[in-house]
């Protein structure tokens, strides 16, 4: 009787234990580098003629950043034409990027490194990092509906998704 209770209590604790870690760990990773955030365009009687979504996922560095230049990219077209926002977004902010050094272009590790000399703030390396991650989106899409149409075969496929990670990582 006593080796099925003692058996029962290192079952409970071990479990006990495990799930702590689980739980901790999954609280990690949902709370760490991971946001989204949706606004939506309004006319001037409220109401809604557009939305623009944003997040990002194992973003560390310049999250809320990237999401508001993500945003903005996505409303300005609207607000030019005189819509509202709905939502948060700074609209007082400069959205602009920062020029990259002379003949060069912004990739992941370029944008890391000025960021950690203190070439560039924080804000700016969020604005960086979504342009060049979307640019990246953008020319992904593009060679999977050429490929998908028979525009280009699966060489030329894999070498433009392999320049598009290149220029997009650095590396």
């Amino acid at each position: 009787v006593f080796g099925f209770f003692y058996s029962l209590v290192i079952c409970i604790s071990g479990f006990v234990m495990y799930s702590k870690i689980v739980i901790s760990l999954f609280l990690l990773f949902s709370l760490i580098g991971c946001s989204n955030r949706v606004i939506h365009l309004v006319d001037d009687n409220g109401k809604e003629v557009g939305e623009c979504t944003a997040g990002y996922y194992l973003h560390f560095y310049g999250l809320e950043d990237s999401i508001d230049y993500m945003l903005y990219q996505c409303a300005k077209g609207f607000i030019d034409k005189g819509y509202k926002v709905s939502g948060v977004l700074p609209l007082d902010r400069d959205y602009t990027l920062p020029k990259p050094p002379e003949g060069e272009s912004w990739n992941k590790k370029l944008a890391m490194s000025h960021f950690k000399n203190g070439k560039i703030t924080e804000r700016k390396l969020g604005y960086v990092l979504a342009a060049i991650e979307y640019e990246y989106y953008l020319k992904i899409v593009d060679a999977e509906k050429r490929f998908a149409k028979g525009n280009i075969d699966e060489t030329a496929f894999n070498k433009i998704t392999q320049e598009a990670e290149f220029v997009w990582r650095g590396e």
